[in-house]
């Protein structure tokens, strides 16, 4: 598939603002008269599109209404079939399929570490069923080149079962979504598209994109075929290097400093099919340093992104920073809640004989789940509560009640908590300390990066079979890091080659 000969294609080395220079181009498009929703900015997950979205808000001064273009691909096709919600397979549909078809579909369908490890066996015919058509191949092919223990039977009953479910019940899931837009979508008539992060479309995808640029008069698709990472989940980088031959290439980095540009070329100087690019690091040395553990590495301060090839391999990390009594992110989440925290807080200060606030009181009977005294309310703001005080103000509230507080946590969760309290650790919004896979990482950043260089049994065969695949991943992980990476020397053979 070839796009439009007008097509200006835009490849973003790590760091170089490739985001910026499509904003630019919107405000320039935006300066020379065209209409904000006439611009349409496609990307390919949620978080990007909603980015996007805000600077453009921001920037431009324009409303949210003013960019009905301003979408996944997905949504995009949601809205130009004139869909609801009613017509769209939701976890009420699976529960449905699964007593119908007795199986056990959690409607996890996605995987860490580029292999159908970690989901229950039916998931994995979901994962097959889907890939195949984000590919645009056939199922049996698609069977044939899946290394797992699903039967070809029991995979084609599971898809004709799925398929008949669906008309049944008139349901589309999101991968009908952009078939049924391909034959049946209305395609808006836009005088400049914008396509971000190309290198991760699947087959699919990339024949949405070519149906909408026939009718946009101006097209920009960006991307870095070098940070292409999603070849498990259906994308096809190959469609993006066809696409790149007159492509413009952003040279300047301005996150990536030059010790750390180093060992990036290294990384991806080993890939055999990909765009040659050139681009400057930015002018500051950084640092890049092995350790033997995680342990000798110095995280009391700064932000900081360790990385790791799998969710598994955070485990122990995860368990170290807890031992350390440091807050942190993990999947996304904070590794405590806030209520959890400051519920305890509130009443190790009472055991202590320390007074709390009426306000921190309250904080406690919310976390423990007891209805707010309405006394509470015709107190004076300004009082303080002492453990003796409790029940002379709340008679009605048994004794008992405010231990709840540690009946509601586990001993490993009020262990740690009072290794935070011991440390002084701060809880902030956004955790200083993230753990995270490569994967979930891509488009982050952090002053401070350390890198895993472990890998599990399934990733080390996938790395001896197919090397491209793990040079672009460990190099989207190498440029994370601003300032300083801090790589950990492996423990076993089974590793990444630096």
């Amino acid at each position: 598939m070839t796009l439009p000969s007008h097509t200006q294609v835009i490849l973003g080395p790590p760091g170089t603002g490739k985001t910026s220079t499509l904003l630019g181009l919107i405000e320039d498009e935006l300066e020379s008269g065209t209409l904000p929703e006439n611009i349409g900015f496609f990307t390919f997950t949620k978080k990007a599109v909603k980015e996007g979205k805000e600077r453009a808000i921001n920037r431009f001064n324009i409303s949210n209404k003013e960019l009905p273009f301003f979408r996944t691909l997905h949504s995009l096709a949601f809205r130009q079939l004139g869909l609801t919600r009613e017509s769209v397979v939701s976890h009420t549909d699976i529960k449905d399929l699964n007593e119908k078809m007795n199986l056990k579909l959690t409607g996890r369908t996605t995987s860490d570490d580029g292999h159908l490890f970690g989901m229950t066996h039916d998931d994995r015919l979901a994962f097959i069923e889907n890939l195949a058509r984000m590919r645009d191949i056939s199922l049996k092919q698609q069977w044939h080149e899946v290394d797992d223990a699903v039967g070809w039977y029991e995979l084609e009953r599971f898809a004709k079962g799925l398929q008949l479910f669906k008309e049944d019940r008139l349901l589309v899931d999101y991968t009908d979504m952009l078939q049924k837009f391909l034959t049946e979508g209305d395609v808006p008539e836009l005088d400049v598209m914008f396509v971000d992060e190309a290198q991760d479309l699947s087959p699919l995808q990339w024949a949405v994109v070519r149906k909408l640029a026939e009718k946009a008069k101006k097209i920009y698709v960006a991307g870095d075929d070098d940070q292409a990472i999603y070849k498990w989940a259906g994308a096809d980088v190959d469609y993006l290097i066809k696409n790149s031959k007159d492509a413009m290439i952003l040279k300047q980095s301005y996150r990536v400093p030059s010790s750390v540009h180093e060992v990036a070329r290294k990384c991806i100087s080993q890939v055999s099919s990909r765009i040659y690019k050139e681009w400057t690091p930015r002018r500051h040395e950084g640092m890049v340093r092995w350790e033997p553990t995680i342990e000798l590495v110095n995280m009391e301060e700064g932000d900081w992104l360790v990385l790791a090839r799998t969710n598994y391999l955070l485990e122990d990390i995860d368990e170290y920073c807890r031992n350390e009594g440091w807050f942190f992110e993990v999947k996304g989440r904070p590794s405590i809640s806030e209520a959890k925290v400051r519920a305890v807080i509130y009443w190790e200060r009472l055991s202590k004989g320390q007074s709390i606030s009426l306000t921190e009181c309250a904080n406690i009977l919310k976390f423990i789940k007891v209805d707010k005294p309405k006394k509470l309310d015709t107190l004076d703001s300004a009082i303080t509560l002492q453990y003796q005080d409790l029940n002379s103000h709340f008679p009605d509230l048994p004794d008992g009640h405010w231990y709840d507080v540690f009946d509601l946590l586990s001993p490993k969760e009020i262990s740690y908590i009072r290794a935070m309290l011991r440390r002084g650790e701060k809880i902030t919004k956004l955790p200083r300390i993230r753990l995270s896979t490569i994967h979930a990482a891509k488009g982050g950043e952090a002053t401070n990066v350390v890198l895993l260089t472990d890998i599990t049994a399934r990733v080390y065969k996938n790395y001896q079979e197919n090397p491209d695949d793990e040079n672009r991943v460990f190099y989207v992980g190498v440029t994370r890091a601003k300032e300083n990476l801090f790589l950990i020397e492996p423990k076993t053979t089974r590793c990444y080659q630096l």
